[in-house]
């Protein structure tokens, strides 16, 4: 009789990416609100209780949702070339994945510091912005306000146009737009 050799991962496979990959979809459908870890452990085909071996709490797997989320937008900024061409891809991401970004933008900055991954995953964005916008300001305060001013741009033109409320044709016309307000000083 020959043993069996030991599986690497849990009889499930790998609950933790199973878990995330879930949640991520979850999220998408019917944002992240009322998502809960019964929900995602059931999607999984796990007992809720195994989900606790890989997030603390609820907060926890949101967190790694959003810093995933984060990767991605970090990964397709990291492309641009141009103001208009960053706005372009980061209204394209968030207006793609509204409820995903619905939760990203949610997480408190003030905590990031106790959560390195995704403080390193929102930093990968920030450090593409200063690329694009801040590159030959000198003054590291004004290179943070430059930064900050294109974030709370996008955020407000976005969140704006979501909810219906900005008068714009289309996403094509709010990205001009958005890029027309940034090149102000």
């Amino acid at each position: 009789m020959t043993a069996q050799p030991r599986r690497a991962t849990y009889r499930h496979g790998n609950v933790r990416a199973e878990a995330l990959k879930a949640a991520t979809r979850l999220v998408a459908e019917h944002g992240h609100e009322r998502l809960s870890l019964r929900e995602v452990a059931e999607a999984v085909g796990v007992a809720h209780r195994s989900l606790y071996n890989h997030f603390v709490h609820r907060e926890a797997l949101l967190d790694a949702v959003a810093t995933e989320a984060y990767l991605r937008l970090a990964a397709s900024v990291a492309k641009a070339n141009t103001p208009e061409d960053y706005t372009a891809r980061y209204v394209r991401f968030a207006l793609a994945n509204r409820a995903l970004y619905a939760l990203m933008t949610s997480r408190p900055h003030a905590t990031m510091k106790h959560n390195p991954p995704l403080q390193t995953a929102v930093h990968k964005v920030i450090t593409e912005a200063m690329r694009i916008f801040a590159r030959d300001i000198e003054s590291a305060a004004e290179r943070r306000r430059a930064v900050m001013k294109v974030y709370i741009t996008l955020y407000g033109g976005i969140s704006l146009y979501a909810a219906g409320v900005l008068d714009q044709p289309s996403e094509k016309a709010l990205i001009a737009e958005l890029s027309a307000m940034m090149a102000k000083s």
